[in-house]
């Protein structure tokens, strides 16, 4: 068998340039998203949500309007009679 040759020892590495990875062919990763997609379309929800809100309530105030303007119904014949005592 023959016998491995020993290399040189050197005391100091090469320092790597900082783009070597890139340069070797892998691909720059996308930046983490700051989530204004995320938080666009919630504000988009409740706006949404605050317009049907006040839509809701106009609708309720003008229901209680109607109702104000409405007569008393007449009591039911019988309806003042107090409860037999026992």
């Amino acid at each position: 068998m023959a016998k491995a040759k020993k290399g040189k020892k050197t005391s100091m590495k090469k320092a790597k340039p900082a783009r070597a990875g890139r340069a070797a062919g892998k691909a720059k990763k996308a930046a983490p998203s700051t989530g204004s997609a995320v938080a666009a379309a919630a504000n988009k929800r409740i706006a949404t949500l605050e317009a049907e809100n006040r839509r809701l309530h106009a609708e309720v105030s003008e229901l209680r309007a109607r109702l104000a303007e409405r007569p008393a119904p007449a009591p039911a014949p019988g309806a003042g009679q107090a409860a037999l005592e026992l």
